[in-house]
């Protein structure tokens, strides 16, 4: 005798396991803060997994496991450059594996993703489910196949899964059994194995806000970024030495995944394009600061006098995506002043007014739980985001 568990997508179950649970799951869209212990009726257990075994049992079992919504786990995925595009070309290459290894009974080539996706939902919605290895049709053998095939990759699998179903709908790990009867000690359960993505950025305010921002907007994703110590580690901060940084750390051979960031201005575009011009490891992304519509039409101050013009690419540094309402000052947008000229780009390189004033009310803007107006700031995180896509 052995004891299964198994995961639940929108009460769908499948990934069944004797005796042991899959971890490389757990690693991909799970954190340890999604473990719970909660007591829970018999007769609330998957109907699916149970059939009409506890259907009327009102007493209390010890729920121990994972659970998170669908629209989380599916942005975990996304962070190390999953997406439907990845999925569906990943849905390509699985069908000639699986035409080569496994007797499907149909003409699995030609289905596509987006049939693929349609009868997964249909499946999950409907809960249509059979006990045996049925490969006669494409609704019997994805059944079979814990709704995918054989030959994709578990990522694009569960990102497959994760795309058909509701952001709200709740993705749920049951161990409780796989624990009570000793199989898998608590302590291993709880633990969650996955690789941090470095963010290398200009300089430590940048750190500051970036970080403070996603763990205030996102955090089941703050967990997963990791920014360099300028302080702890007296690491010189201007775009040069990001330069000098990923070089060194692609030099070095990291495996880690590595996002370099540079600020939206005439310095940042220009160093960023010098790391573009070299070869770089897969593993690093080399970005910057996004355009945003604030930018387009700014007032700046310079040789000219006064000037609202287009600063991006110009004169957005981290200070532009702390939001409109943090830039103005008596009913003004800031204005930003040019100083230096960039023989090399022939531009001005631009700076913000006030920049302590602007940093400091920031700060109480992230302490400000009401404060929801971070539009500029989520252009900033979004690019990070998608930034291993």
């Amino acid at each position: 005798m052995g004891t299964y568990c198994s995961i639940t997508f929108d009460d769908y179950s499948v990934f069944d396991n004797k005796n042991w649970y899959f971890q490389e799951i757990v690693n991909l869209i799970f954190q340890p803060e999604d473990f719970i212990v909660k007591n829970r009726k018999n007769s609330s257990r998957n109907e699916m997994v149970w059939g009409d075994t506890y259907e009327e049992d009102e007493e209390l079992y010890e729920f121990k496991g994972f659970r998170q919504t669908a629209m989380v786990c599916r942005q975990r995925l996304e962070i190390y450059g999953n997406s439907l595009k990845k999925a569906r070309t990943d849905f390509t290459k699985a069908k000639k594996i699986a035409k080569e290894e496994i007797d499907y009974s149909f003409p699995l080539s030609r289905v596509s993703y987006a049939q693929y996706q349609n009868e997964i939902r249909t499946i999950i919605s409907q809960k249509e489910n059979h006990y045996e290895e049925l490969f006669t049709n494409l609704r019997d053998s994805l059944i079979t196949g814990d709704l995918g095939i054989h030959g994709q990759s578990l990522e694009c699998h569960l990102y497959s899964i994760l795309s058909v179903i509701d952001d709200y709908s709740i993705v749920e790990y049951d161990l409780s059994d796989v624990i009570e009867n000793g199989w898998v000690p608590e302590n291993i359960a709880r633990t969650v194995d996955y690789e941090k993505i470095i963010v290398l950025t200009e300089g430590k305010t940048d750190v500051e806000f970036i970080s403070k921002s996603i763990e205030r907007l996102y955090p089941h994703l703050k967990n997963y970024y990791h920014f360099i110590d300028f302080q702890e580690y007296k690491i010189e901060s201007n775009a040069s030495a990001l330069v000098k940084l990923v070089t060194a750390f692609a030099a070095a051979n990291v495996k880690h995944p590595i996002i370099a960031l540079f600020d939206n201005d005439t310095t940042g575009i220009m160093e960023m394009n010098k790391l573009n011009a070299k070869s770089l490891t897969d593993n690093i992304r080399v970005l910057k600061f996004p355009d945003i519509p604030l930018g387009k039409n700014y007032p700046t101050i310079g040789p000219t006098g006064k000037k609202d013009m287009n600063i991006n690419g110009l004169a957005c540094g981290i200070e532009m995506y702390l939001g409109r309402d943090i830039l103005t000052k008596e009913n003004k947008l800031i204005p930003i002043r040019w100083k230096n000229f960039n023989d090399k780009e022939n531009k001005y390189q631009g700076e913000i007014l006030e920049k302590g004033y602007v940093q400091d009310e920031f700060r109480k803007k992230l302490r400000n739980t009401q404060n929801e107006e971070y539009f500029e700031m989520n252009c900033l995180l979004k690019e990070i985001f998608d930034g291993l896509k």
